[in-house]
């Protein structure tokens, strides 16, 4: 019986050895660590990013808000100028209210730096080295008055938008060019208009020879840095009716720097360094929020953000004052 040829070839195949299969793994582990690592620094770079333009657009946001709050303070139905001393206030609207505005507005706008004396943070610890800011304005929801009954102590208005019961009005008289602050006893339905109450009647031979012609709800707003619920800091808006719970705006503001510029200046300067007489003359400011952001085991993230404002509603607006002309710190 023959026996069958064996092949060369077959006669010297043989499997991996043990050190070639471990340098074979090891290569492969080397190649897929390197990926793995281009991964997670691509990984952590696009959200480092994402926290960026987040933090960044919520600090737009913010300075935008409070622009646009700056703007309209001192701004009222009748028309009149911050510090004109024609505004009344009532048993429901004293001046003691952080809110109140003083008792003839010439505090609708005023700073605090480093929140000394800073009164609306309400139930919120506030960031001690952080400026803060109160506006008040009366030109809110804008109704005509059509008639009012001093002996009812009501005044018809077309509609009701804008207004609750409770709320702190400004009633005005145009042909007096004087106004009034009090609070709605209520407003109920009258055929196609509304009455609005008194809480009390109006006191004082001034105010009570007084027609009010329009009414407009009271907006007032102080924002300041304070502590979050989550260990943090925020940007928080307190306004009149919140119930000593002001609103979150904008986490991850750990501080807020705001100056003034006074007509005729050629420098912004913090809130200490203005008189309360001089606050109705400011007629820009200068916002800078200062946004940091935790990353872990990396460095934080912090970037700041600038608004300047050039506002309106100024009684002692100069018109050889330029505040662009005018570099903020």
């Amino acid at each position: 019986m023959s026996r069958l040829p064996v092949c060369p070839a077959l006669s010297i195949q043989r499997g991996m050895t043990l050190i070639e299969l471990m340098i074979s793994m090891l290569l492969g582990l080397i190649v897929v660590g390197g990926v793995l690592g281009i991964f997670v620094a691509n990984s952590e770079t696009s959200r480092r990013t994402a926290d960026l333009s987040r933090i960044q657009e919520n600090a737009r946001v913010s300075v935008q808000f409070m622009g646009r709050s700056m703007r309209e303070a001192g701004g009222n139905p009748c028309g009149l100028p911050a510090g004109a001393g024609l505004i009344l206030h009532t048993t429901q609207a004293p001046t003691s209210n952080w809110w109140s505005g003083g008792d003839d507005f010439t505090s609708a706008f005023i700073g605090f730096a480093e929140g000394n004396s800073f009164p609306a943070n309400g139930a919120v610890t506030m960031v001690a080295d952080s400026d803060a800011l109160i506006t008040v304005s009366g030109n809110t929801f804008v109704k005509a008055v059509i008639d009012d009954d001093p002996t009812t102590q009501t005044m018809l208005v077309p509609s009701k938008e804008g207004f609750a019961d409770g709320d702190i009005l400004f009633a005005c008289s145009t042909d007096k060019g004087r106004g009034v602050v009090f609070g709605t006893g209520g407003i109920t339905a009258s055929g196609a208009n509304w009455s609005v109450a008194r809480a009390t009647p109006f006191e004082g031979a001034e105010v009570k020879s007084m027609p009010s012609t329009a009414l407009g709800r009271i907006n007032a707003e102080g924002w300041f840095v304070g502590e979050n619920a989550w260990g943090g800091t925020s940007l928080f808006r307190a306004f009149n009716g919140d119930n000593g719970q002001p609103e979150e705006i904008a986490q991850d503001v750990s501080a807020m720097r705001i100056t003034y510029l006074l007509p005729n200046a050629n420098q912004y300067v913090a809130a200490n360094q203005i008189s309360n007489a001089d606050w109705p003359n400011v007629i820009a400011a200068y916002i800078e929020l200062t946004i940091t952001r935790s990353a872990g085991n990396q460095t934080n993230i912090e970037r700041s953000v600038g608004l300047t404002v050039n506002l309106r509603n100024r009684s002692g607006w100069s018109s050889s004052s330029d505040p662009n002309e005018a570099d903020p710190p």
